[in-house]
């Protein structure tokens, strides 16, 4: 199967996950937490997916839980990829004593594991959503500096650049005009599989109670059916649902990210699949 076949699915199956996601009112008007039927109730035609143990409907989360989940991975993979494209070029273009700094920062950062780090952080502080996304977009975006890095090393040596600042081009018209948008395809390649592994690692913290369990997303699904007796009863309209969901949505970015790779790296397109 070529790249542009597997592109093409992947980005419809992304549209798909982003298209419920928006449409959830639409889908499911009684919303995640309304009581519409029996405990434990199998699907039927009124009830997709059946219904938990307290008698919700397990389609209306599925849906509701697409937003927060998407949002979480999307928000805080932005976030990572802002921070590291811009401290990336800042110090790959300068150079020099804060480039060292930073440098042997991220030597110390990188070992720890990321989500033992999260673990830790979040047993202490017990942020809410919008805190971890953050202090995930923060976290995540120690690797990415590294990498931006190295392409603006590459890139801040080539004529044209050169050419910008003998003509008198300030730091920040280079940077802008001339840096950046050779370094963007790399950015985009780094948004999709950063979005993979922050959609990923979030319903990961979900499941584990993080945050506030009250929030609808997928972790927080899986963790309801494994606590409310779901995985003992073999509930599979219970526990299959949102698993299905995250290893789909999961897939989908990583063959994106797959599929871009060739147009990052054109050594790629010379053996293509």
């Amino acid at each position: 199967m070529s790249r542009k076949i597997i592109l093409r699915v992947s980005i419809a199956i992304l549209g798909i996950f982003i298209a419920i996601a928006l449409a959830a009112p639409l889908l499911a008007p009684a919303g995640p937490y309304a009581i519409t039927g029996k405990p434990l109730q199998a699907p039927d035609a009124d009830h997709l997916f059946g219904t938990n143990e307290v008698g919700q409907d397990i389609f209306a989360q599925l849906v509701y839980g697409a937003r927060i989940t998407l949002l979480f991975g999307f928000c805080s993979a932005l976030l990572a990829v802002v921070i590291s494209t811009s401290v990336g070029i800042i110090i790959g273009y300068y150079g020099g004593i804060v480039d060292e700094i930073v440098c042997r920062a991220i030597d110390v950062v990188m070992p720890i594991p990321m989500f033992v780090l999260l673990i830790v952080l979040t047993t202490f502080f017990s942020p809410g959503v919008l805190q971890v996304s953050l202090l995930m977009g923060l976290l995540g975006s120690v690797h990415g500096i590294r990498i931006m890095r190295s392409q603006v090393l590459s890139v801040a040596r080539t004529s044209f650049v050169e050419g910008a600042k003998a003509i008198g081009a300030s730091d920040f018209h280079v940077m802008f005009r001339h840096i950046l948008p050779n370094v963007m395809p790399l950015v985009m390649v780094k948004f999709v599989t950063t979005s993979q592994h922050m959609l990923v690692m979030g319903v990961g913290l979900s499941f584990i109670g993080m945050w506030d369990t009250s929030t609808v997303d997928w972790g927080t699904m899986i963790q309801n059916a494994y606590s409310g007796g779901g995985v003992a009863l073999g509930l599979w309209w219970w526990i299959l649902p949102p698993g299905i969901a995250v290893v789909g949505i999961s897939l989908a970015l990583a063959l994106i990210g797959y599929s871009f790779e060739e147009k990052f790296n054109p050594r790629v397109g010379v053996n293509r699949i």
